[in-house]
């Protein structure tokens, strides 16, 4: 299956002050059109600066080499102007906490509503009725009243769902998820990850997701890049990485993950 998304020795710097350090270094893989893949490693490891690259939101401190290829053309050879029109438009991006992305004095709905404005949007009444429609497919009993809603109104597992169902509206080809899932409860988590699984699914998305969990990894993933300390230590099938795994922090990133999931069970 042909990749939408390659990363190509990537390797992203930034000036100490006594000498430059490389938070990523020299990382390569591909994003199959139609699957999701899973970033997998601990905090420090590279793999958000990763995410934040593909978007061309690095600090400006940091120094950027390599290729990142989205449907063959190179992200980092593009003007600013030409990466905002692909960014929300063709990639779309969600972060951990949808609260720190949102004004809290402002209703969903109308914040949605501008965000879709800027990526061509015209009728507010259609707008509406279409993000209806799709939160109703997601399990909003009232969607309409959630879209009334202020930010500081709703829980964060509803926060972060309507992102989600704003992503479906957009209709992007490539989504990046950014630990979508931390501090929500277990029972939001697994209906967040069953509604990418629906996404993939049903729309055709191809989404990255970065995690520090092997857990949503099992739950979720297709393809899985293990990153440590900037690197990239192994990347494989989910199948493969679970049955198969070869290097030694991949085999103590899943016992860890599932020693905990056992401790929590007893």
């Amino acid at each position: 299956m042909k990749n939408l998304l390659e990363v190509e020795n990537l390797s992203i710097s930034f000036d100490t002050g006594n000498g430059w350090f490389k938070a990523v270094d020299g990382i390569s893989f591909g994003v199959a059109a139609g699957k999701i893949a899973c970033i997998v490693g601990q905090s420090g490891s590279g793999k958000s600066l990763t995410a934040l690259s593909i978007i061309n939101m690095v600090p400006p401190s940091g120094k950027i080499e390599g290729r990142i290829l989205f449907k063959e053309q190179d992200l980092l050879a593009l003007p600013p102007y030409k990466m905002a029109q692909i960014r929300g438009r063709h990639i779309f991006s969600i972060f951990q906490n949808p609260m720190n992305s949102l004004n809290r004095s402002i209703t969903t709905g109308k914040q949605l509503f501008e965000m879709a404005v800027s990526h061509g949007a015209q009728d507010k009444g259609k707008f509406y009725r279409d993000m209806g429609k799709i939160l109703e497919r997601m399990n909003f009993s009232n969607p309409y009243s959630v879209l009334r809603k202020y930010p500081f109104q709703l829980s964060g597992g509803m926060l972060q769902r309507m992102v989600i169902a704003f992503a479906v509206y957009s209709k992007p080809e490539l989504i990046i998820a950014d630990e979508p899932t931390t501090a929500l409860d277990v029972t939001v988590q697994k209906e967040i990850l069953r509604q990418f699984r629906e996404i993939r699914d049903q729309w055709g998305a191809t989404i990255l997701l970065i995690t520090h969990d092997f857990g949503v990894v099992a739950e979720i993933a297709d393809d899985v890049i293990v990153m440590k300390e900037g690197r990239i230590v192994e990347k494989n099938g989910v199948r493969q990485i679970f049955n198969y795994p070869r290097d030694a922090y991949t085999k103590a990133l899943i016992k860890a993950t599932f020693d905990k999931e056992v401790d929590q069970t007893c």
